[in-house]
């Protein structure tokens, strides 16, 4: 875990790719794609039945290890409306049964206006975005206009970096800039998009083990 001073508050930066606000007592995490290996598998492209089950429990270790009382999903929480299947929604509510009292609230984003949201019985509190907390702003979009610090998901962020001769690095990031932070997508079955640091950004590599700081 990284401790980073942002906007004037102290923000923790999980390599399980999450944020957590302790002041709120808020986790945050984005673009989790629940359902998109479902999707695939009804297409006949194979792959890993594990990948859902490995989410749920990398977010159950979160939220026991922070002590949230309130997790906000930065949009994308389902990929499709095929991929919402009775399997997808055992598991999850398998998972919501051990945090009944659980704040959850999700920013709707592109994949979540195409699949509808998510089951009633998860109790997930449905918005558009932006939503307000606190100071700042939730989003699923990354936007260039505004003043409002906020906090996003969408892009996948990604970031490359070399080392002696051919040898490179590509790994999800934290992308921090000085009025708003794009968080890593949380999903284990998601791509990456490479991005291009500006000067005063600060990038944070995470493999889901460890933060390397690299600019």
């Amino acid at each position: 875990m990284n401790e980073i001073l942002w906007q004037g508050e102290t923000i923790h930066l999980h390599p399980e790719k999450a944020l957590f606000w302790p002041k709120e007592d808020t986790l945050f995490v984005a673009d989790p794609h629940f359902g998109k290996a479902a999707t695939f598998r009804k297409v006949g492209i194979p792959v890993s039945e594990h990948t859902p089950e490995d989410d749920c429990r990398k977010l159950e270790n979160l939220i026991r290890k922070t002590q949230a009382k309130k997790l906000i999903f930065l949009g994308d929480f389902l990929h499709a409306r095929q991929g919402k299947t009775d399997p997808v929604r055992m598991l999850l509510f398998q998972w919501r049964e051990l945090f009944k009292s659980l704040e959850i609230i999700l920013i709707r984003g592109n994949h979540d206006l195409k699949s509808g949201d998510p089951w009633p019985e998860l109790g997930i509190q449905c918005f558009p975005e932006p939503f307000p907390l606190s100071k700042w702003q939730c989003r699923h979009h990354p936007i260039e206009t505004g003043r409002d610090p906020y906090l996003a998901g969408h892009i996948h962020p990604g970031y490359s970096i070399r080392g002696a001769g051919r040898a490179s690095l590509r790994a999800a990031c934290f992308w921090v800039r000085p009025n708003h932070i794009i968080l890593p997508a949380f999903g284990s079955f998601t791509g990456l998009q490479n991005i291009i640091a500006d000067p005063n950004d600060q990038i944070f590599l995470t493999n889901n083990e460890e933060i390397i700081k690299v600019s």
